[in-house]
């Protein structure tokens, strides 16, 4: 009777230990299961630049796009297109010339030598006058074909990527008057709350706030990898209902090389969403733009993904003032690929 008083003291003891087991398992899977399903699933995965040259491959960049149609505007793009694609043929022959795609971006100082901005050149025009948004000197931007894009879409969407957002933003704000109708989406992870409430108007006359609904800011990061809270642009444009972005507008000291490879990987098979693209291009900030090899490598993706710049400006403020390098330049581009009014010639012939 001892033993078994002793056995059955055992058994349940063993059991107790189970049951504690179980316990911790299940509590352990209801936490796991909160988890992830608290998570939000529009995070993308964290990507390197390396990994995004990688997945973003260039191996058929030589490919002309074609571009159909017998329109006039047709033809200009085409003869365009054909103009583009001899550059970069001859854009090869001269860095092989100077030295091969190893060598520095910028040389030494006072040595005669090219620059990287010798061989990268927006060598594609665009098809329609040309305007600049904003201030003449510092912050205002050159765009093709406003008149007919407002002709076109007076609704107009525009996205704007930032980095610690100024408080002032002399494209925004002309775009905002030069139609009734278009909006503007800002994004940016490192603004304050104080940057963002001013955001773009700072110091200025005009009735901000006629314009202020007509801007949405949000304080997260797009497609930009090397932020803690950055999107994905394909889940933003879902999560907001936008099917087309009309500009899409970057400045984001350094970040903008992997930003723009993370837009490019979401739409590897179709045209990229959006018309124009105006891009900052801040050599000096990144690593991975040390030589010219570097660079080509991710410009030519940007090719490969139909876009073509057709105006840059450096930075002179840099240049003249600081006495830097030219490493700063504000570069257009116009993409050749989808339905938009830069490149649909079925549109009205407007302007």
């Amino acid at each position: 009777m001892l033993s078994a008083g002793i056995s059955q003291r055992l058994n349940r003891k063993a059991l107790a230990q189970q049951w504690r087991w179980i316990t911790l398992v299940a509590t352990f899977l209801v936490v796991l299961t909160v988890y992830l399903l608290g998570r939000d699933s529009d995070t993308p995965p964290v990507f390197e630049y390396q990994d995004l040259l990688t997945t973003t491959n260039a191996n058929n960049c030589s490919v002309p796009i074609q571009l159909g149609g017998m329109s006039r505007l047709a033809r200009t793009l085409a003869g365009n297109e054909r103009r583009y694609q001899h550059m970069i043929i001859e854009r090869g022959k001269i860095i092989e010339k100077s030295g091969g795609m190893g060598i520095n971006a910028f040389g030494p100082k006072h040595i005669l030598a090219n620059l990287l901005w010798d061989y990268f050149i927006p060598a594609f025009s665009c098809p329609f006058p040309m305007y600049r948004i904003g201030a003449l000197a510092e912050g205002g931007k050159y765009v093709c074909g406003v008149e007919r894009m407002l002709h076109s879409r007076p609704n107009c969407l525009i996205y704007s990527l930032n980095h610690k957002t100024s408080s002032y933003s002399s494209f925004e704000e002309d775009m905002l008057e030069r139609s009734a109708g278009c909006r503007i989406y800002a994004f940016d992870a490192n603004a304050t709350h104080n940057t963002a409430s001013k955001w773009p108007w700072g110091e200025t006359d005009i009735d901000t706030e006629i314009l202020k609904p007509r801007v949405y800011f949000n304080q997260f990061a797009l497609s930009d990898p090397s932020s803690k809270k950055y999107r994905s642009l394909q889940s933003i444009m879902s999560a907001f209902n936008h099917d087309w972005i009309d500009i899409l507008k970057i400045d984001l000291l350094g970040a903008e090389f992997a930003t723009v490879l993370a837009m490019i990987a979401d739409y590897p098979d179709e045209p990229l969403p959006f018309g124009q693209l105006i891009l900052t291009v801040n050599i000096g900030l990144s690593d991975n733009m040390r030589t010219v090899g570097h660079f080509n490598d991710w410009f030519t993706r940007l090719e490969c993904a139909g876009l073509r710049p057709y105006y840059f400006e450096v930075s002179m403020n840099d240049v003249n003032n600081r006495r830097l390098e030219p490493s700063i330049v504000y570069w257009s581009f116009m993409n050749i690929r989808g339905r938009h009014a830069l490149v649909d010639d079925e549109l009205p012939e407007y302007p």
